[in-house]
């Protein structure tokens, strides 16, 4: 088999994994994690299945949370302010975090990322639009030297 002991990650799983009781999905989804993971397919394949979700683990169907097949549990939990700040120190996010004062999440810190990326990315675009202008302004006065440049300004 060209794909044994793979890995299969499944993000967001809270609709695949949820107890089949309650789920509003199909049952076979469940069935069909079991199948990839127990099963005889996964016995061919060596199948390690990873799922994220942001459900209580008590929601998550109980065939898939007996001995032996939910293998490890980890939950993030928010970063200490001294981690947070640390954190965007190594990404580059401008103030170094100087501004947090209580434990963070790291979406919190992926978002300051973004922000401070597409603020950059804005004041580049700004700034080309700017330089644009002024050359096409320089144009104009080059073609007709008695043209009023600041009247072309705001064009």
């Amino acid at each position: 088999m060209k794909q044994s002991n793979s890995i299969l990650i499944i993000e967001d799983a809270e609709n695949v994994i949820l107890d089949r009781t309650a789920s509003l999905f199909g049952k076979q989804t469940v069935a069909n994690l079991l199948n990839l993971s127990d099963g005889l397919l996964g016995d061919a394949t060596y199948l390690q299945i990873i799922c994220t979700f942001n459900c209580d683990v008590q929601s998550i169907d109980p065939a898939l949370r007996r001995e032996g097949r939910l293998v490890l549990e980890y939950q993030f939990e928010k970063l200490k302010i001294e981690n947070a700040r640390r954190l965007c120190t190594h990404m580059g996010i401008p103030g170094n975090g100087k501004d947090i004062k209580q434990p963070t999440t790291l979406a919190e810190i992926y978002a300051r990322k973004n922000n401070a990326d597409n603020a950059s990315t804005n004041k580049e675009n700004n700034d080309n639009n700017l330089t644009e202008k002024i050359q096409r302004l320089f144009k104009i006065k080059n073609q007709n030297s008695n043209s009023d440049l600041f009247a072309h300004l705001y064009s």
